[in-house]
């Protein structure tokens, strides 16, 4: 079955061209009504087509011989009202297509007003519709030569993967990997696509892909899926390649990384989810920096390990853990790690201690979240305020220990139409 709609304006030969063409069981036409409207065009008595001569002609459906009940005139009221007409349009072609799902549905838009055009052709594209357009030969570049008129179909498909396109990056660049990938996964198993346009579709799969990945923290995949893309985001691949433990890393990548991560969760607006990664990119900065400059694993500190004048304390804590039937393994949480550090004169520890009131002002309220102790949501200038403390606890602490790691945020994807 085919279905063909059709926008009617002055030129009633164009839209006879087109049924002819098509041959459709059933066809719409979007007119407008009143005395010097169009409708009168379609089924109208007498000759009420003209032709550039001025020459009267029978009516469309006279000229293409339309039964009765293979037509319908939907009726417009303003031929440039262009949201109006846009909702007309949907509203009818959405119900047809859930009436006849298996037929084939073309929509015309030669005819009617430049908005009646427009108003049809976004309908059509929102629908899945194929668009079809009636061209012919021009003597100059006010009209089509009259006979020369000639129905075809419009790559709709191009179009449709373009719209796509366009909304793959907006969600794309909101961080939005896993619902950019989708729609770019889906823009090729419609219908084909120029090699251009299918080139940067693959390309934009594999970014959403990778950063996915890596926002994910599975940096062994996306180091695996950006290495066939890596030419494209060189500042984010440098960093990739230290984070997976190449190109001399500095063991303090992950710490930053997640800085990142947490700035990502923000712009979404999820500051619970941010500031939860900023608390642990804290608590990892002082794990890292006693793991790597003292050899102290603070989820496993061995007394002995530590200096002479600090082992007698370690040593009564273990104790007392053993004696309340307590895991023998001694472990530092955030706050002890950073103190440890201060108590080895380290230079992380003293930027921790001339900063230590500020952070737990500003960790206290992480306390209150729903994910960690509370029930509180935290609100974005409370984020604001915690990531502004952490980053210049981070960026100070790095400098003091003569560390320094370029760790640039995911990349934008920029605006991008085939010619």
């Amino acid at each position: 079955m085919r279905i063909l709609a059709l926008t009617v304006g002055g030129s009633c030969a164009p839209l006879v061209t087109a049924i002819r063409s098509y041959q459709p069981d059933r066809t719409y036409f979007f007119a407008t009504g009143g005395p010097r409207g169009s409708r009168v065009t379609v089924d109208g008595s007498g000759t009420p087509c003209r032709q550039p001569s001025g020459e009267g002609e029978p009516s469309i459906v006279a000229q293409t011989g339309l039964a009765q009940d293979q037509y319908e005139v939907i009726e417009l009221e303003d031929p440039d009202d262009l949201p109006k007409l846009y909702e007309v349009c949907i509203r009818k072609l959405r119900d047809l297509r859930q009436q006849y799902p298996d037929a084939q549905c073309i929509a015309d838009y030669t005819g009617g007003s430049k908005s009646m055009g427009v108003a049809l052709a976004l309908a059509a594209l929102e629908c899945g519709w194929e668009l079809s357009l009636v061209r012919g030969q021009r003597p100059d570049l006010v009209k089509v030569a009259n006979g020369t008129e000639m129905a075809g179909l419009v790559n709709a498909a191009e179009v449709r993967a373009r719209q796509r396109l366009e909304e793959a990056r907006r969600l794309f660049n909101a961080y939005a990997y896993a619902s950019a990938r989708q729609i770019l996964e889906g823009s090729l198993l419609w219908s084909p696509v120029s090699r251009e346009l299918e080139g940067v579709i693959r390309t934009w799969t594999t970014f959403c892909r990778g950063f996915d990945a890596w926002d994910r923290f599975d940096h062994q995949q996306a180091y695996r899926i950006l290495q066939t893309v890596q030419s494209q985001v060189v500042p984010q691949w440098r960093f990739l390649k230290r984070l997976v433990g190449q190109d001399r890393p500095s063991g303090y990548e992950p710490v930053l990384d997640l800085v990142r991560n947490a700035e990502r969760r923000a712009a979404r607006g999820r500051y619970d989810d941010a500031v939860a990664r900023l608390y642990r990119a804290i608590e990892l900065l002082a794990q890292a920096r006693l793991r790597i400059a003292h050899g102290i694993d603070t989820g496993n500190v061995r007394p002995e390990s530590l200096p002479e004048p600090l082992r007698p304390r370690y040593e009564e804590r273990q104790k007392l853990q053993v004696a309340l039937g307590w895991e023998q393994t001694l472990k530092l949480g955030l706050w002890e790690a950073y103190h440890l550090l201060a108590e080895l004169d380290d230079p992380l520890g003293k930027i921790f201690k001339a900063r230590e009131n500020h952070l737990r002002d500003a960790l206290s309220r992480r306390n209150e979240s729903i994910l960690a102790h509370g029930t509180s949501p935290i609100r974005e200038e409370e984020y604001r305020r915690i990531h502004g403390i952490v980053a210049d606890l981070i960026n100070e602490g790095l400098q003091s220990i003569g560390v320094q790691v370029e760790a640039p945020q995911f990349p934008q994807l920029e605006a991008w139409i085939p010619g």
